[in-house]
């Protein structure tokens, strides 16, 4: 069998300044049919880059600098322009990270699935993707899907005309664990059933193991490492590999893994939050609406000083709701929010500054919350004038550089734009602006989401540092469990806006009671092409939950809602 992709020693350059940067240096590789090839690298190691030289595809301003990409037997840059634009989505197609930004949004999926082209119906496509109720799906809008489902239909899109190689590009990061599992199972088959061959970029380790048959470890644009996903899994041979793989969290880690130079990995083991600390948040019996669709219904926890509480659940189960419900950004409909300086039931802009200030929000994706033409300097000094902390421009200067020194940065990064800093450097001016208010408590919105591993490890000891160094409550939003595992000190599991389960972190993982919270950490990947799932998944169960009689008492603050095996 030939292979269906050849790459030869692939050099790629950009131009900057009035000189040129070379940004991939010499790669090569070869992909067989109903076969996939992993490109996994740091933030900037050159992997998209790559990916997208299979559809002809460079940044502007970039130009090849040598070598080769074949597709099909095809010389993709020596192609004339029809030829491309056949090639691309007739022999390749991509499927995006976002779906919800690649799909037009004032256009029924219906339509925009016929022009992709191919001679496969809409309502076919729809239901070879696993959408439920292809015929009424289709007539439906973007916005009227959920994260999982534009996922789903964007696939529908790239395999419309039959492809020979499908590009994934960070195809599940975003997703829930539960989506992500069952989107990975349907790239798989589809791979399978129509002998595609595939090229997976993804920072997900754990993704890798489970659909990779082959990885290609890119560094600065350069291959460091390349070999079949159990030898390399197993035995990874360079040392970034290694510090790669020693920086996944993993189930098991009870705290954060400090990696060092040579791959080398040690657990942090938790600070114990004192059994006399102050709650700074309680919430209890909090329901929140959206016109007739209730989001959060019920809710009750409290978060206290120097203390993690997660809150983990699938896309849906209320975890944003109830974080910007805190922050002021909406309203409950019932129940009580309250923080020791006064009640948290109105709007951000109806709370007294001086309790606004108590609660911060660090959002999920650093690149939209800061304004692009504006130094990430004045994006920390604008909370400090607004909460009056300082009473000088020189003042607020001089704190600011303060800040961005808090968070691991130079203080010389107070004159950059954000888009001269990378991601991890953006999230920890995103912590830095949140900290400008003094709050006692930080809500992080799944904060490490689009970072890569060794970058995820960074901005978390960060955080974990500073609730240590300032004592802070911190509420923390994941659907990573590993990541919840290794810096929460408790966790309460949402679904359909009602608590299921919660209790300190360790019971909670050693011994998850409810079906649910079950089905959730079966369905988290391990970087291991051979882990099996550290719990088994449940059966088929019901909520048993009656009025006065919601909770199983497990001991020791763990509760379980009462729960029956389904009617059979």
């Amino acid at each position: 069998m030939s292979a269906v992709v050849s790459v030869a020693g692939l050099g790629v350059a950009y131009r900057s300044g009035g000189r040129e940067i070379p940004v991939v240096h010499d790669v090569g590789f070869e992909l067989l049919p109903g076969r996939t090839l992993a490109l996994v690298g740091e933030s900037g190691s050159g992997k998209s880059t790559v990916a997208a030289t299979l559809l002809g595809h460079l940044r502007y301003g970039s130009r090849l600098t040598g070598g080769t990409v074949r597709v099909d037997g095809h010389d993709v840059f020596a192609l004339p322009a029809r030829e491309l634009r056949r090639l691309r989505g007739g022999t390749v197609a991509m499927i995006a990270q976002n779906a919800g930004q690649a799909l037009t949004p004032s256009m029924r999926i219906g339509r925009q699935i016929a022009e992709a082209g191919g001679d496969v119906p809409v309502t076919d496509l729809l239901e070879q993707v696993r959408l439920p109720r292809p015929a009424e799906l289709a007539r439906r809008y973007p916005h009227e899907l959920s994260g999982g489902q534009q996922q789903r239909v964007a696939i529908a899109m790239a395999i419309a005309t039959r492809p020979k190689v499908l590009v994934l590009d960070e195809p599940t990061t975003g997703l829930d664990v539960l989506t992500q599992r069952s989107v990975l199972d349907l790239v798989g088959s589809l791979r399978d059933d129509l002998g595609l061959a595939a090229v997976l970029v993804s920072h997900d380790l754990g993704v890798v193991a489970r659909m990779a048959d082959e990885v290609c470890v890119l560094r600065s644009g350069r291959v460091v490492e390349a070999a079949p996903t159990r030898r390399l899994f197993a035995a990874p041979a360079d040392p970034y590999t290694r510090r790669l793989l020693s920086s996944v969290p993993r189930l098991t880690d009870a705290g954060l893994a400090l990696v060092g130079e040579d791959g080398t990995r040690e657990v942090r083991p938790k600070r114990p939050v004192p059994d006399d600390a102050v709650p700074s948040v309680e919430v209890r019996d909090v329901t929140i609406d959206y016109g007739s669709s209730r989001a959060v219904d019920g809710v009750s926890f409290q978060v206290r000083r120097g203390e993690v509480l997660a809150l983990v659940g699938e896309s849906g189960s209320g975890k944003s709701t109830l974080a910007w419900a805190l922050a002021g950004l909406r309203g409950p409909s019932g129940g009580s929010m309250t923080h020791g300086d006064g009640d948290l039931g109105a709007s951000a802009r109806r709370r007294p500054l001086a309790l606004r200030r108590k609660i911060q929000l660090v959002f999920q994706n650093a690149d939209t919350s800061l304004n692009p033409r504006r130094s990430v300097g004045d994006a920390v000094r604008r909370p400090l004038r607004f909460f009056g902390a300082v009473s000088s421009r020189d003042e607020a200067a001089a704190r600011a550089r303060r800040l961005i020194t808090d968070v691991r940065l130079d203080a010389d990064f107070a004159d950059r734009l954000p888009a001269q800093l990378s991601g991890g450097q953006r999230q920890r001016i995103g912590i830095a602006r949140a900290l400008a208010g003094e709050p006692d408590i930080l809500i992080a919105d799944e904060i490490t989401t689009a970072l890569d591993v060794s970058v995820q490890a960074d901005v978390l000891r960060l955080l974990d540092d500073l609730r240590r160094e300032r004592d802070l409550a911190c509420l923390f939003i994941s659907h990573d469990l590993a990541v919840v595992r290794g810096i929460a000190d408790r966790v309460v599991v949402l679904r359909h806006g009602v608590v299921v389960e919660e209790g300190p972190t360790d019971a909670v993982f050693a011994a998850p009671g409810h079906p649910y919270t079950r089905q959730l950490m079966a369905a988290a990947l391990e970087p291991d092409p051979d882990a099996e799932p550290v719990v088994e998944a449940a059966d088929d169960w019901q909520d048993a939950a009656e009025p006065g009689d919601v909770w199983t008492d497990l001991g020791g603050a763990h509760r379980v809602r009462r729960w029956r095996p389904a009617d059979g």
